[in-house]
């Protein structure tokens, strides 16, 4: 994590967002969401084609005026996401621009796709697939939908407001259960391993600074996988895991930390002992300074990859063919030509049959270069699968 960040919001990871922002957000799409979803539904085709020629019409007199210009070095493209679809682009010889507003680089391009331009947020999406008609990167909901597919989620529940009414959730669900944002991303402001009402009150208003809407689930165990579907089909399989330290009898959780830093992978973050991590191995009844018992292990936090000095693993040749179909079903449910689904399963080289898994969540805007820069296994080139959707 940055400095900077750091001095921000421990619990927003290495992505610190403004909380009242982001805060006031979520209050404005729990007005507007209900309302938009049934216009959605009823707004015939030719309608939104309309309003995207409107828009056109409006970014051609922007980019006229000057208030916005068109970058072409991929080097400033501003996510690695888009980088990557960037890099394709060049290899297909498709000219693509990034749109820089009053000097800022955002995650906005253009490109030029069968002699017309087409605009896009970072993947570029045909018009005739973007069917986005449910907000499936809402927690709650996506979960609500997925069940009446019989497709495995975890159980849940949306947190009230009211403290009487959380003890009752609390007494019901099953623990350890973890508490989140109903939206968002990054794993922001969530927390883990939670056993005791005053953690999950500790826990809720953590969550509660980003999102009016919470939700608490039942925590399952295993590794956190990403599922990328490309119109309908299964693309990549990542597998990752946090920063974890085995005991070895002699060394303190916090000297274990050090000696991890110390013979890292070059390509894998050096843990950063924090308060977020020192709360997630309190919730594990254990203090940073504790000898660790020899052999066991242990994750210092939920978050996963490289940049928390986790491992990450692109996987979908090992994947056991018993996954396939239930994920392209979900997949194929949201109607998304391109989704992220978030899985935690204990052995994704085992039939699903065998073990208990769910997917916890759904990406409509996936980071599909996750793909690509795994510390272990073969890239899947997912940037080409998405232009595919042109042909």
């Amino acid at each position: 994590m940055s400095e900077k960040n750091k001095l921000k919001c421990e619990y927003c990871g290495d992505a610190y967002v403004n909380h009242g922002f982001v805060l006031f957000g979520g209050y404005l799409s729990a007005l507007i969401d209900p309302m938009f979803q049934k216009m959605n539904k009823l707004l015939p085709d030719c309608m939104i084609r309309f309003v995207d020629i409107f828009l056109k019409f409006l970014f051609n007199i922007h980019l006229f005026l000057r208030v916005i210009k068109l970058s072409e070095n991929v080097e400033k493209a501003n996510t690695l996401r888009s980088k990557v679809i960037w890099e394709e682009a060049i290899k297909r010889g498709i000219k693509m621009s990034q749109v820089v507003f009053m000097g800022i680089y955002t995650d906005n391009y253009r490109a030029k796709i069968n002699g017309e331009y087409v605009y896009f947020d970072s993947l570029p999406i045909p018009d005739s697939m973007n069917t986005l008609r449910k907000n499936w990167d809402n927690k709650y909901y996506f979960k609500k939908h997925f069940m009446t597919q019989d497709l495995p989620v975890p159980k849940y529940f949306k947190v009230s407001l009211f403290k009487n009414k959380r003890k009752q959730l609390f007494d019901k669900i099953d623990k350890p259960f973890i508490v989140k944002p109903q939206e968002g991303s990054r794993g922001r402001h969530t927390t883990t391993h939670i056993y005791n009402i005053e953690d999950f009150e500790k826990a809720y208003k953590i969550a509660r600074q980003l999102s009016p809407a919470i939700v608490m689930e039942e925590q399952l165990m295993g590794y956190v996988c990403r599922a990328t579907c490309v119109n309908g089909k299964l693309a990549g399989f990542y597998r990752a895991e946090p920063a974890s330290v085995i005991g070895d009898g002699i060394h303190t959780i916090e000297e274990l930390v050090v000696l991890k830093n110390e013979n890292k992978p070059e390509r894998v973050s050096a843990v950063e002992i924090n308060t977020e991590i020192k709360e997630h191995i309190g919730r594990l009844g254990l203090k940073i300074d504790d000898v660790l018992p020899k052999d066991k292990k242990i994750f210092l936090s939920y978050r996963i990859g490289r940049l928390f000095g986790g491992v990450t693993r692109e996987m979908l040749d090992e994947l056991h063919p018993s996954f396939v179909p239930v994920l392209e079903k979900a997949s194929q449910f949201t109607k998304l030509p391109v989704v992220g689904l978030d899985c935690i399963i204990i052995d994704p080289e085992s039939d699903e049959k065998t073990q208990k898994w769910g997917i916890i969540e759904c990406n409509t805007l996936p980071f599909i270069d996750l793909h690509y820069f795994a510390l272990f296994g073969k890239p899947k080139n997912i940037a080409g699968m998405v232009w595919d959707l042109w042909k």
